[in-house]
């Protein structure tokens, strides 16, 4: 029965389509009450925020090193590099790192900035018995048992004097280096034996301090999950909603991004539909550390799945603009932000736009 039902709609609909005659058309439409137009007006609904929840595995996690490593700390969030050496002889006096070439190309046209010269970072070293699996290495279970303060002028490490009079037949060594110089962060090309002599192995430990339960921070795959409250019967079932927004007032200092760059805030699952017109006049709608007063983010998907009084999202940072009004964004190397949307939220609008009928 239901099969022939669909073959019957599915005759008429034929039938409507292929008619000369649009008001014909038009008339069927409206008598199966499907949209005909969509309104160029949108509504707008105060909304309130029910509750959130930073999405991170841990405050701390550490991975081996393969094509680039990053060294330093801004936005609380800090890296801090490991290293593993077996080596015969004497040590290097300077480890001469090197720049990661694609990130300081896109960024800073290949020149390495002056804040990058004569940093404050502090060595750490002990020495080891073995050399064991990278798993169990990347645990770091066992404390350094020395450390000195060095300097690190562009991307050369001179190493401390105690640690380079280190003797044995066969040395193995555990070490660390963390910057002591806030708001500074190196970007490094994965080292290699021929930058440091006996190199096994190099970790990086990310660690990511929380700057408040609705501060999202960029670069380190940290999500913000939230929930909000709809005014009862503000949202009409019967409707489809074509587009929606989420609006939140916004501020565009740059404070909080890392490079000076603007950020795109990006909601999961969602698609972005963006007018070059617009944009070349005015920037992107969903971009923090930019021009503008509000934050536009698409949630049309959410709202078509619309739970009554609720609906929830998932946000994160996105990475850098290379030139916000030529559409450029850099999806090379990600940017150390953090974003507080506390006040937003206070602000937050929901705004719809509807299909219409002529018989509505």
């Amino acid at each position: 029965m239901l099969r022939f039902l669909i073959i019957l709609l599915l005759c008429a609909l034929f039938a409507a389509c292929s008619s000369d005659n649009s008001a014909t058309v038009k008339e069927w439409f409206d008598n199966q009450g499907i949209a005909t137009s969509y309104g160029k007006d949108s509504i707008e609904i105060e909304i309130s925020l029910k509750n959130s929840k930073l999405g991170r595995d841990t405050s701390t996690s550490t991975s081996m090193v393969s094509s680039f490593a990053v060294l330093g700390n801004a936005n609380n969030v800090e890296q801090i590099l490991y290293f593993g050496l077996r080596t015969v002889g004497k040590l290097d006096s300077v480890w001469n790192l090197k720049p990661d070439s694609v990130f300081y190309a896109n960024f800073y046209e290949g020149n390495i900035p002056d804040e990058h010269k004569n940093i404050q970072a502090r060595f750490y070293w002990s020495k080891e018995t073995e050399t064991v699996h990278d798993t169990t290495w990347l645990k770091f279970q066992k404390p350094f048992t020395d450390s000195a303060d060095i300097s690190i002028d562009s991307f050369s490490v001179l190493l401390p004097t105690k640690f380079r009079e280190l003797k044995a037949d066969t040395l193995r060594l555990f070490v660390g280096i963390k910057l002591l110089t806030n708001n500074a962060i190196l970007r490094i090309a994965a080292p290699a034996i021929s930058d440091i002599s006996g190199l096994l192995r190099v970790a990086q430990k990310t660690h990511v301090e929380s700057c408040g339960d609705l501060c999202l921070h960029g670069g380190v795959r940290e999500s913000l999950d939230v929930v909000f409250e709809v005014g009862k019967n503000k949202i009409k079932a019967n409707k489809t909603v074509v587009f929606a927004q989420l609006v939140l007032p916004k501020s565009s200092d740059t404070t909080g991004s890392e490079l000076g760059r603007a950020v795109p805030v990006l909601v999961f699952n969602e698609e972005y539909r963006i007018d070059t017109d617009f944009v070349e006049k005015n920037g992107h709608s969903n971009l923090v550390f930019w021009e503008g007063d509000t934050l536009k983010l698409q949630v049309t998907k959410k709202l078509r799945n619309y739970v009554p009084n609720t609906f929830s999202l998932t946000l994160r940072l996105g990475n850098p603009t290379i030139n916000p009004k030529s559409l450029s964004f850099s999806n090379i190397r990600p940017a150390y932000s953090s974003y507080n949307f506390n006040t937003a939220f206070e602000g937050a609008k929901l705004r719809l736009w509807y299909a219409e009928t002529d018989n509505h």
